[in-house]
């Protein structure tokens, strides 16, 4: 008799506990979600406010000279890549929601990673037939930003916003063939024409940009997301830095 008061007692004591184990093991039976830290960051826009802090910050201490500001920026780049990654759809704010930096399909990934380094062989024997320096910067913090950061806010400004103005703004042809075709090419020459107001940046390095560029528009096309085009985009600033070492350490070897 005893007993069974004691079994009693804790059953029914026992689902008034309040410990956070015991919340956690419930919301796991029922599908319900605890609050926690990716609760607290989806309100008010906190997860879009860390993408642009981590995004501007360490873009920011990558090119300051300083060795101690590129150590952090570079720690900062590395974890604003997984949370940009592991936040692929979550970011709804703060202009991200017109960016698109959503998920895409795994056949998305595989164009993104094999079309950034075909462009990148493609324009480095574009740019080593015609005698054209590639202006590849050799400052370690400098390539890391070229290779991670820039290409991620370059594709959110033209892939992303620029590129929902531009559908806006043409959306009379719509109901016309080649709507799309007109908006990837239109985004293209303006991501190439800003392109030009840096040194050195010649008609020839304007035709690529601008045919990089529409490679970027279809892939956001594609998959519906600006996060494809900042993968390819990356890749291919990788591809041209990966040949220009290949070719300059077998430059280094003596000639027989």
């Amino acid at each position: 008799m005893t007993l069974r008061w004691s079994r009693r007692r804790t059953e029914t004591k026992s689902p008034n506990r309040k410990n956070e184990s015991w919340d956690r093991k419930q919301s796991r039976r029922s599908g319900k979600r605890v609050p926690g830290l990716s609760t607290r960051l989806e309100k008010d826009g906190n997860r879009e406010v860390l993408f642009w802090l981590l995004l501007l910050g360490s873009w920011e201490l990558l090119a300051s000279p300083d060795a101690k500001a590129g150590i952090a920026g570079a720690t900062g780049t590395a974890a604003f890549l997984l949370f940009a990654w592991t936040n692929l759809g979550r970011l709804e704010s703060l202009g991200l929601d017109h960016a698109r930096w959503r998920a895409a399909t795994g056949t998305d990934w595989l164009y993104a990673v094999a079309s950034g380094v075909l462009a990148g062989v493609a324009i480095f024997v574009v740019g080593f037939a015609s005698g054209q320096n590639m202006g590849l910067r050799r400052e370690w913090r400098l390539v890391l930003l070229q290779v991670t950061l820039g290409p991620v806010l370059e594709e959110v400004v033209f892939r992303g916003f620029l590129f929902i103005l531009m559908t806006w703004s043409l959306r009379r042809f719509a109901e016309h063939g080649g709507y799309n075709q007109l908006v990837v090419v239109a985004s293209a020459l303006v991501f190439a024409l800003v392109h030009m107001t840096q040194p050195g940046v010649g008609w020839l390095q304007f035709a690529c940009i601008t045919s990089t560029g529409t490679l970027y528009g279809w892939l956001r096309c594609r998959s519906g997301s600006v996060a494809p085009a900042a993968v390819s985009h990356a890749v291919y600033n990788l591809s041209l830095y990966a040949i220009a070492g290949v070719k300059a350490a077998l430059c280094a070897f003596p000639s027989s």
